[in-house]
């Protein structure tokens, strides 16, 4: 065997282990890939657990809402009302929060009332499913949260007993229930940024 010969073959030699090593890593960085996606797909689920908790929530107050205008007499904060800022039975909100988690393979880990330029609720859930074992440590315990919040819109303005409800003028008479106007006309419910 020539000294050429000898030298091809401990070059090759050489080239084995960093071979190795490269197909490592590019293995390690296809399953650290793959967990990051995985993660990014239990913060999607999450979130979108969130945004229907936080929706069924809102909805709930909106529906608290109409009942009361739909009693035989107005009530005395009927204006309020109208204007979607009659109290809630927040609990009642917060089951409804709970049961829209939960049909989306989540849990609900907070419900709080928010009051800002509209009524609502702010809703937290996690993912019931972790990622589970995987290249990266300390993903086996990991899930998915998000935030959302959910909130009573009203589509009207009251001036006096006046109602506008997006152009459509109404004199509301306490003593007829005739005059309030399609209780669908007076509220949406809607998501708006959580933070």
């Amino acid at each position: 065997m020539t000294a050429g010969a000898k030298s091809g073959q401990r070059e090759a030699g050489q080239a084995f282990p960093i071979y190795i090593t490269v197909v490592a890593g590019l293995l390690f960085l296809a399953f650290a890939y793959f967990v990051v996606g995985k993660y990014a797909d239990q913060r999607n689920g999450a979130q979108g657990a969130a945004d229907a908790a936080a929706l069924a929530a809102a909805r709930d107050a909106r529906d608290q809402i109409v009942d009361e205008l739909l009693a035989p007499k107005l009530p005395q904060d009927w204006a309020e009302l109208i204007l979607g800022q009659g109290p809630f039975d927040t609990d009642a909100a917060c089951a409804a929060a709970d049961e829209y988690a939960q049909k989306n393979d989540s849990d609900r880990e907070g419900c709080d009332p928010y009051v800002g330029e509209y009524w609502g609720f702010t809703v937290g859930v996690a993912t019931k499913k972790t990622i589970g074992d995987s290249v990266i440590p300390g993903t086996e315990d990991t899930k998915g949260k998000a935030t959302a919040r959910g909130v009573v819109v009203p589509k009207c303005s009251l001036s006096g007993a006046k109602l506008d409800c997006e152009g459509i003028d109404s004199l509301i008479d306490p003593d007829d229930l005739g005059s309030v106007p399609d209780l669908a006309d007076l509220f949406t419910v809607r998501l708006i940024d959580a933070n």
